[in-house]
Order: structure tokens, then sequence, then C-alpha cells
């Protein structure tokens, strides 16, 4: 039946023309809800004392002023502007929302001319339409069309009752629990003990992260220390290495002085005993022959000789004695030489 009131509502106003919406405007609710936010805290419901208040505000403001203020004049809204928009950006939108609710109180305290004259004419023009007879319509036509208009107000009168008893009983619009199903007793989505059943999983869940939390800072504490040591160990094994790198180039320069010493003396003993050898040399003793021995016995005795001293026996000796063998071989060919000379001459 109310779907039906309404159509009859709709059908009415097509004939007389259309309507401001119900509906307020961006402009028109931010200008009610200055007037009326105090009478419902933030998180309350809405209660009959501020949506009287919202109706109140709404029928005012499009009395006075028209449907999203359109009845301002030019130069109304211009003094309006200069003086309100520029506090959108320094102060908020809330100072400029009080600061055109001060204007627009302003102009109704001086009395708006454009919407007292509105208004006066739109009020005749409704009362001629209902005294005066309309060329087209009918009688039975004007008669049906009060009937039509009777009948939405008390549709309108219907509704606005039903929204006030669903204001006055919110428990009707209780569901269920969206976990369990139970019926609700109170606002909301769970029932108290599926409630305190998510409150413990949540308090479980913080807990195991702040676990795995300072779990986490342990082992990258723990890291953070064993990255410190393996760099003191690297850093200690680079010194260690160093020392023993100048240990061995140390080693190696002093064997090198030894070995240059070492060749030192022996160079000096070696011109020690060339020159002792020039002084004292007996090519008879040098070739293990008497005195006096024959041609034959010197070439016998400097084949033997010589045999012991060949260079190839001592090549992967040392140098030392590779110098050694040298020099009793230069002996034995110099006795020789000097054993078949003397042969010769006899």
């Amino acid at each position: 039946m109310v779907c039906a009131l309404l159509a009859a509502t709709s059908d009415v106003r097509a004939q007389s023309g259309p309507a401001d919406s119900l509906v307020p405007t961006a402009i028109e609710e931010a200008l009610i809800e200055h007037a009326c936010g105090a009478l419902r805290p933030a998180g309350t419901l809405e209660n009959e004392v501020y949506l009287a208040c919202r109706n109140r505000q709404l029928l005012a403001l499009r009395t006075d002023f028209g449907r999203d203020l359109k009845r301002l004049s030019p130069a109304q809204r211009r003094t309006i502007d200069s003086a309100c928009t520029s506090l959108r950006a320094s102060q908020g939108q809330d100072a400029y929302v009080e600061c055109l609710t001060a204007r627009l109180s302003s102009l109704r305290g001086r009395g708006n001319p454009v919407a007292t004259e509105l208004v006066a004419s739109s009020a005749a023009a409704e009362q001629v339409a209902l005294v005066a007879p309309s060329p087209s319509p009918t009688p039975a036509a004007s008669g049906r069309a009060a009937v039509w208009i009777g009948t939405g107000l008390v549709a309108m009168i219907v509704v606005a009752a039903g929204g006030a008893f669903v204001v006055r009983n919110p428990k009707r619009r209780l569901g269920a629990c969206r976990t369990c199903g139970v019926k609700l007793l109170e606002r909301g989505d769970l029932c108290q003990p599926c409630r305190h059943e998510a409150a413990d999983v949540l308090r479980r869940a913080t807990a195991e992260r702040a676990d795995q939390a300072r779990v986490q800072e342990d082992e990258q504490r723990r890291q953070a220390a064993r990255d410190v040591e393996q760099q003191q160990a690297a850093v200690e094994e680079e010194a260690r290495r160093q020392q023993r790198e100048a240990a061995k180039e140390q080693a190696r320069q002093e064997e090198e002085r030894a070995q240059r010493q070492r060749d030192d003396e022996a160079r000096q003993q070696r011109q020690v005993d060339v020159s002792a050898a020039e002084d004292e040399f007996d090519p008879y003793a040098v070739l293990g022959l008497p005195q006096g021995a024959s041609s034959v016995d010197v070439d016998e005795a400097y084949k033997t000789v010589r045999s012991k001293f060949d260079l190839d026996l001592v090549a992967d000796m040392g140098v030392e004695l590779q110098e050694h063998m040298k020099r009793k071989a230069e002996a034995v060919e110099r006795a020789y030489e000097a054993l078949s000379t003397a042969k010769s001459r006899t």
C-alpha cells in the first residue's frame, strides 16, 4: 500500500510541477551538520532531537535561500566568497562553514528580499492553482488530485513514523553472529563468546608476532657478532700471513748473505791454494810418481789420476766440491805437461 501511495504522490508531483529533493546537497549537509552535529555525539545513533534539528535546518535553508543556496544573488555570492573562501585554505573546512553560517544568518537578520519575493510568488502561484479553475481539467479531476495529495501526505507521515519507531527500537535491526549464527542481543556482528574467542586469537597472534620479532632480533644480533668475529679472525690471519712472509723474506736475505760470505771465503781460499801450489808445486807428487819415473809411468799415472778428478763425477754436487775437483784436475794437467816437457827434452 505504501508503494501505491508513493506512486500516487509522484503522479501528483508530475502534474503540479517538479519539487526539490529531500536529500540535502553538499553545502546544505555541511551547514546542517555545523548547526546540529553537537546533538549527536561521535559513535552514537541518530536520535529524535538530532533528526528534528536536521529537518528544521533544511526547511529553513530551502525557505530562505532555495535548494543549494540558488536564490542568492550574484552580488551576495561574491560577498560571501570574498569573506569565507580564504578561510578554507588557511584554517580548514570548519572555519569556512562557520563563516558561511554567519553570513547567511546576517542575511536572514536583514531580510532577504530575493528569498521573500520568490517565496511570495511561489505561494501566490500555488493559491491560484488551487482556487482558479483550470481550462483543461474537469471538476472531477481536481477532486481526484486533492485526494491523491491527501493520500501522499498520509503516506509520508506513515513512513516518518516508521523511521522514528525503528530509531526508538534499535534491537529490531540486530542480526545474527557471523561466526556461530546465534541471534545477537546487542549491536555488532559477533556474540560475546565469539568476541572473547576472537580477542584471544588476536592476543595469541600478537604474542606470536612479538616472539618471532624477538627471535629475529636475537638471530640478527648473533649474526652480527659472528660477522664481527669473522672479520677479526680474517684481520688476524692476514697479520700472521704477513709476519710469515716477512720472516721468510728475512731468512732468504740472511741465507743470501751467508752464501755470499761463503763464496767470498772460498774464493779467497782458492787464491791462497793457487799461490801455495805455485810456490810448492811438485808434478811427481801430484801424479803419485817417484822422482825419475819413465815416460810410460807418467802416461799411466796421468790417466789413472785424471779419471779420479773427472768433473762429470761431481756435476750434481755442491759448488765447493766442484771447484775442488776442478783445481785437482788442473793440477793433474799441469803436472803431466811439466813432466812430458821434461822427458821430451831428455
